[in-house]
């Protein structure tokens, strides 16, 4: 098997970068060896493989790293493009496995077998060429050809072995002595190409579950695979539903890890990813591309609200003076972790063509006193027409604490307090003629509250809605001339919603 150019390239930069980064330890003694080698896995990698892991962790890494592993559980890794999952899981974990629990068969799966043996390769480079792990691990030996050697590392019983697959081949019936594989990693399973074709995709999911899991170690088997969002009938959609699924014990039958690049509108991984270089990021590769790669939104064209329907304007060539403002607050009382968060957003509609601009939004689960102090903040910045507040289920509570600070600050705030009548979804999907026909416009590199309000648009009717019910009592402040003919018609609800406040 002859690599590709591609993979001959990497293999170049990772032995200079290894060449110069993993210099042997100085303190060569057993004790010292003793307890690196018995590290946790994140400190384990950041020491014997540096020129890997040269960014502190995130919190999120640890998660992901306790995400996998359980025997006998099928899990799958979700997370945003340059999370690490791939070096962490990939590489990582079963090179700490096969050194320091002796693991004595790994399988790896990926479209073809090349690809696989790829990522096999990164290891076996590793044990070959690391002088720090040839040091405190004996120097283990390796054999074999690039999609099946084994590696005897000092103190284990026997070798452990790597096998490479790809989709189609199957691993039943294989065997290194007396072990059937262990643990399976799977990793560029999945594509764009792969994801829009049915039948490619059903022949994957089917693979893994009548050829691969049966050929594992009953009840003892890691499974981890790797993957990312490309829609309704991709992998990880059908491992999300596999996961709401129980067996006769209640155990779920299989774990999905899902991490998306911010949180909140901010970066989960600052240290790497700052939230500068992710609003760039946003911006060069489009909405549609973020939200596959990095907020792992799955594209589905039978949501009511699309990426390509939100258009997008250049702030400096939009004079907000000449709009029409509104805002409107939903102030969701509960204050819990996992709570509703509360939602401000700002619109300002073009009187001749009724477009409707979102010039801010703010979304989250701050204190009523950091709401209050951001009614006061958009009114000084939009000066809206009418601020709308939503009263219903005793929201009405605002309205003594917001009547002492416009005291205090001698500043009165022109509120009018809402009472809806018409169902939470209907006031929603009332928009969705709206959206499609382009008359809702978000500013280029948009603030973290105004990212959270498109993302809950875009998976809508599931997760969190507060944004997109704000944004409705913005459009119902504007005059009725404003509206697009016809968006009067009824609608009826999508389905009941569902908070993931798991995820």
């Amino acid at each position: 098997m002859d690599w590709t150019r591609q993979h001959e390239q990497k293999r170049l930069r990772i032995l200079e970068m290894i060449s110069r980064k993993a210099q042997p330890f100085e303190d060569l003694s057993d004790e010292a060896a003793r307890a690196r080698r018995a590290a946790p896995l994140l400190e384990w990698c950041r020491t014997y493989l540096p020129h890997y892991f040269d960014v502190p962790f995130a919190s999120f890494h640890q998660r992901m790293v306790d995400a996998v592993g359980e025997p006998g559980m099928l899990s799958f890794v979700c997370a945003f493009r340059g999370a690490g999952k791939s070096v962490l899981l990939t590489l990582a974990r079963p090179l700490h496995r096969a050194l320091r629990d002796g693991v004595p068969y790994f399988i790896y799966g990926s479209q073809v077998q090349k690809l696989a043996a790829q990522n096999m390769d990164y290891v076996r480079l590793e044990l070959e060429y690391n002088p720090r792990i040839g040091g405190d691990y004996a120097e283990p030996q390796v054999a074999g050809p690039q999609a099946e050697w084994t590696v005897q590392a000092t103190g284990h019983r026997g070798p452990t072995k790597f096998e490479a697959f790809g989709i189609g081949m199957s691993p039943r019936g294989r065997r290194h002595g007396e072990h059937r594989p262990t643990e399976f990693v799977g990793d560029d399973l999945e594509d764009a190409e792969l994801a829009r074709n049915p039948e490619r995709e059903k022949n994957l999911w089917d693979w893994l579950m009548d050829e691969v899991v049966p050929a594992m170690e009953p009840d003892l088997f890691a499974f981890t695979v790797l993957g990312t969002t490309f829609g309704p009938h991709c992998m990880m959609e059908r491992a999300r539903r596999l996961a709401q699924r129980r067996d006769g014990g209640g155990r779920p039958l299989a774990r999905i890890f899902v991490q998306k690049v911010t949180d909140g509108g901010r970066s989960v991984w600052p240290e790497r990813f700052g939230d500068e270089t992710l609003s760039r990021i946003r911006a060069t590769i489009g909405l549609r591309n973020w939200l596959r790669n990095y907020a792992l939104e799955p594209e589905d064209p039978t949501r009511p609200f699309q990426a390509k329907w939100m258009g997008s304007y250049r702030p400096e060539e939009v004079d907000v003076r000449a709009l029409d403002v509104v805002a409107f607050l939903d102030p969701a009382v509960s204050q819990s972790a996992s709570g509703c968060p509360r939602a401000l957003v700002a619109v300002g509609a073009d009187r001749a063509s009724g477009i409707r601009y979102v010039l801010e939004a703010w979304i989250e689960r701050g204190t009523p006193m950091e709401m209050i102090g951001k009614l006061f903040e958009f009114n000084r910045r939009f000066r809206p027409r009418v601020i709308g507040i939503e009263t219903n289920g005793g929201y009405a509570l605002i309205r003594p604490l917001l009547a002492v600070y416009e005291e205090r600050r001698r500043e009165r705030l022109p509120v009018r307090y809402v009472n809806h009548t018409r169902p939470k979804d209907l006031r929603i999907e009332m928009l969705c003629s709206q959206f499609e026909s382009g008359r809702w416009l978000f500013r280029q590199n948009p603030s973290p509250g105004v990212k959270m309000l498109q993302e809950q648009f875009l998976s809508y009717p599931d997760g969190y809605v507060d944004g997109p019910d704000a944004a409705a009592g913005c459009d119902e402040l504007l005059p009725a001339a404003f509206a697009l003919a016809g968006s009067d018609a009824g609608y009826m609800s999508l389905q009941r919603r569902t908070d993931f406040g798991c995820l």
